[in-house]
C-alpha cells in the first residue's frame, strides 16, 4: 500500500455518488477508503446501510445526501430525507442548497431550508453543497453567509456533476466569507496536485471519486 502524503493524511474523502454505481461498486469503494484511511465516504441514500456494514469497526464516517443533486425539492421533503437518513445510520448529511431560490435572492427561503435540515438532524453535522461553478462570486458569498447563519457545519463547493471544475479561488472566497464553517472542496479534483492546491487554499477536506488515482 502506498503511503498517503502527509498534507493529505485524514483530509481525503471518497464520493460514491455517480448515478450508475451499484452495490458491488459501493463495497469496492468502501474497501479502497479503508485501505487509504479516508475520513468519510459519501453514498446515495439507498446505500447507507451497505456502507455502514462495509465500514464497520473503522473510523470512517458515512455521509449521505439530501435534495441531491439539484436542491429544488421542498424543505419538508429535505427534512423527511434528513430524518430517514438519520434513522438509517448516516453519520453526517450533505444537503444541496436551493439554487433557484438563491439566484432569486430569496435568502430567507434558503436560510429556512438549511435551518430546517439542521434542526431535524439533531446535532449531526450538516454540509451545504453550493455548486460554485454555476454561481457568480456574489451568489457564492451570499450562499456561504446564509449557510453560516443557519448553523451548518461545512460548505461544499460542488456536486461534481457541474459542467466545469471548481477552482482554488472558490475555496479562498468561501474561507474569507464564512470563517466559522469548514470547507469541503469537491468537483473535478482528479490529481494529487489539485488536491493539495485545495488544501492550500483553505479546504479542510478534499472529496474525490477515485482515491487510488489521486494517491498513485
Amino acid at each position: 500500500m502506498l503511503l498517503t502524503p502527509v498534507p493529505l493524511i485524514r483530509r481525503l474523502e471518497l464520493a460514491l455518488l455517480a448515478p450508475q454505481l451499484a452495490r458491488a461498486e459501493i463495497e469496492a469503494g468502501c474497501a479502497a477508503a479503508i485501505q487509504y484511511d479516508c475520513v468519510a465516504v459519501f453514498v446515495k441514500p439507498h446505500y447507507v446501510e451497505v456502507a455502514r456494514k462495509a465500514l464497520k469497526e473503522t473510523r470512517i464516517s458515512v455521509v449521505s445526501v439530501i435534495g441531491f443533486p439539484h436542491g429544488g425539492v421542498t424543505t419538508a421533503t429535505k427534512m423527511y430525507e434528513t430524518q430517514d437518513l438519520c434513522q438509517r445510520g448516516a453519520d453526517e448529511l450533505a444537503m444541496m442548497i436551493n439554487l433557484g431560490a438563491l439566484r432569486d435572492h430569496d435568502d430567507l427561503a434558503v436560510r429556512n431550508d438549511i435551518a430546517g435540515v439542521v434542526k431535524t438532524a439533531r446535532g449531526k453535522p450538516i454540509t451545504v453543497i453550493l455548486e460554485t461553478p454555476l454561481l457568480t462570486d456574489e451568489e457564492k458569498t451570499r450562499a456561504g453567509k446564509i449557510a453560516e447563519s443557519a448553523k451548518a457545519s461545512f460548505v461544499m463547493t460542488a456536486t461534481g456533476f457541474a459542467p466545469s471544475q471548481i477552482i482554488a479561488a472558490d475555496v479562498q472566497l468561501l474561507r474569507a466569507t464564512c470563517p466559522a464553517l469548514k470547507i469541503r472542496a469537491a468537483g473535478g479534483i482528479e490529481t494529487q496536485s489539485a488536491a493539495l492546491e485545495m488544501i492550500g487554499a483553505g479546504a479542510e477536506r478534499v472529496i474525490v471519486s477515485d482515491i487510488e488515482k489521486i494517491l498513485n
